[in-house]
Formats: C-alpha cells, structure tokens, sequence
C-alpha cells in the first residue's frame, strides 16, 4: 500500500483551500504518494443551506436535501482539484458531512493517510477557547499533519 496525503479542505474558504492543494500536491510528488482532497459539508444551522457558501454567496433555505448538499460540494471540490493538480497524478475526492475535525479524522484512519495537509487562519482569542479544528486535527491524528498557515 503506497502513501496517502489527505488534504481537507473547507469549501466556503476557497483561497486558503487552493493554496492547501498546492502544498499537497508537493508533498504528493516527493512521497510519489496518492494525493485525497476532501471536504467536508459542515452540520447546518438555523436554515443556512451550505450550497450559498460553495458559490460564495449568501442566503438560506429552509429546506434542503442533504444528499443533494454533499453531491453538490462533491462536484465543485472535482472542479477545483480538476483545475488545481497536474495531469498523471493519482487523486481522488471525499466529500462528507458532519463536524470537520472528527471526518477529516475517520477519513485519514479509514484510508491510511501518511500525512494530512490542512490549512488554518491566524487564530483568534474564541479559537483558543472554543479549539480549532486544526488543533484538534493535529492532537488527535495518526500520522503528521502539516498545517498551512494563512500568511
């Protein structure tokens, strides 16, 4: 079984995700490793459909089908990695739904990554209070973690 590079990425924050790609796909070129970009459609509040924030707009729905959500994040993170690796590499998507850090988590275990490459934003005083999902990802991980910092 060759090496595996997770990278998760966060949809509704597409700058920091594209630069997470880049890094992975570095690290995925010098392990000869199989690059995994996945995201993660986080559990919704007060009737805000996610679908607004993967087209970077804002609104809210009162219904919506999940399945069709993950689908949706499924076909727009292709897109993007379509649009952001190079040709002749091995990768391949996950979209899934929860709470990020814990199926960022179950996605590295269940696939046996040998490196999780995540970005994250210079934290603020609530992430130290609340923990970010990069520090929860790194505390609690199997194998290394590069984190990104948004610079």
């Amino acid at each position: 079984m060759g090496e595996k590079i997770l990278v998760p990425i966060d949809m509704a924050d597409q700058k920091t995700g594209l630069k997470t790609i880049a890094e992975g796909v570095v690290q995925a070129k010098v392990r000869k490793a199989e690059l995994v970009v996945m995201t993660v459609v986080p559990d919704i509040l007060s009737g805000l459909d996610y679908r607004y924030a993967i087209r970077g707009e804002m609104g809210g729905s009162e219904n919506y089908d999940l399945k069709a959500i993950v689908k949706e994040a499924l076909d727009k993170l292709n897109e993007i990695v379509a649009d952001h690796t190079p040709g002749g590499m091995k990768v391949s998507t996950i979209a899934r739904h929860g709470t990020a850090y814990e199926e960022i988590l179950k996605v590295a275990k269940d696939i046996g990554a040998t490196m999780i490459v995540l970005g994250a934003h210079r934290p603020s005083l609530k992430d130290y209070l609340i923990g970010p999902t990069a520090a929860r990802v790194v505390r609690h991980a199997n194998c290394s973690v590069n984190v990104m910092r948004d610079n």
